[in-house]
């Protein structure tokens, strides 16, 4: 990963809060894992992307 999309994702960060980047990174999970199947037929790589989104749901933030 460049600096520059480091700081980029940390702009957003700063601009959003970890919480709701975090939020958006689960949404962004289940919507690839929908086109996968829907487009693709490819069941396997859309199950680890909801099992992505299922571990950053747990995630807990308090920052």
């Amino acid at each position: 990963m460049t600096k520059e999309y480091m700081d980029s994702l940390e702009s957003v960060v700063d601009q959003l809060t970890l919480a709701a980047v975090l939020e958006m990174l689960e949404r962004i999970c289940h919507k690839k894992a929908e086109n996968l199947r829907i487009h693709w037929q490819d069941e396997n790589s859309a199950k680890l992307w909801e099992k992505a989104a299922r571990q950053i749901e747990q995630i807990n933030i308090d920052v």
